[in-house]
């Protein structure tokens, strides 16, 4: 059985509740905040044993829909104490960021996992040695006179 995840759709409520400052967190939108944010972070955190299931394509457009959702959750932590006071709300929220940023790289991962990596060639790495070399040992004269 393959599970499919829609971020955006798991996401909306908190965004749409979050964007609604002047509501949030009175009595009855903390809890259904919390409710959502809780939702998200199971959901998500459940959801990270499936994604090398997930083809290549999938991965890729999942990934694609889960940076935008992170984006939208970046600006909001931006001004999350401007719209909360509550702690462990905001704890919460950030919590449910990090999971995503851990969704987004297991999600980079499974999108790649079949690229062929291809060792850099000799000359150009011995170029690059020799290029870093003389440049720790002009810094070093240069701090040493």
């Amino acid at each position: 059985m393959i599970f499919t995840l829609d971020i955006q759709k798991k996401a909306a409520p908190i965004i749409r509740q979050t964007h609604k400052i002047s509501l949030w967190p009175k009595a009855g939108a903390d809890q259904s905040i919390n409710e959502d944010i809780n939702d998200l972070i199971l959901t998500v955190e459940g959801f990270d044993n499936h994604v090398f299931a997930l083809s290549k394509v999938e991965a890729k457009d999942l990934l694609t829909e889960t940076n935008k959702v992170i984006s939208v959750f970046v600006d909001i932590d931006e001004n999350i104490n401007s719209i909360s006071d509550d702690s462990a709300l905001v704890e919460k929220f950030r919590y449910a960021l990090k999971a995503l940023f851990k969704l987004r790289s297991l999600l980079h991962l499974a999108s790649t996992k079949d690229v062929v990596v291809k060792k850099t060639p000799d000359n150009i790495r011995e170029g690059l040695s020799a290029i870093s070399r003389a440049a720790v040992l002009h810094n070093f004269l240069k701090h040493t006179h």
